[in-house]
């Protein structure tokens, strides 16, 4: 009897993007906070923007994620961020935090 072991792994994808430049500060800056709506991540990004708010009291944060901005597309693990919505929120925030759970 022969056994075949199959693994539900995707294939590894390989590429690379340059991480983005680092902000010389936040003060007065905008942090946009990604939720792809998978359980947990909202308390993730809550959370980074408690503490964030706490240790540099100027930030302002937005939310994306789920269908909070009327007009643009509703946010989930079955639709990300596209390239047009990418540069959207880059003239719109100065950072992006990511968070996904699960």
């Amino acid at each position: 009897m022969k056994l075949q072991i199959m693994s539900p792994a995707a294939d590894r994808v390989d590429f690379k993007v340059p991480p983005a430049s680092r902000l010389a500060g936040l003060e007065g800056k905008t942090i946009g906070l990604y939720n792809n709506m998978t359980g947990g991540a909202d308390i993730a990004v809550d959370r980074v923007a408690e503490h964030i708010g706490k240790r540099f009291p100027g930030v302002k944060f937005e939310r994306y994620g789920g269908d909070l901005r009327p007009g643009r597309p509703a946010l989930s693990r079955g639709n990300h961020i596209d390239d047009e919505e990418a540069a959207l929120i880059a003239t719109e925030v100065d950072a992006m935090i990511g968070a996904t759970a699960h």
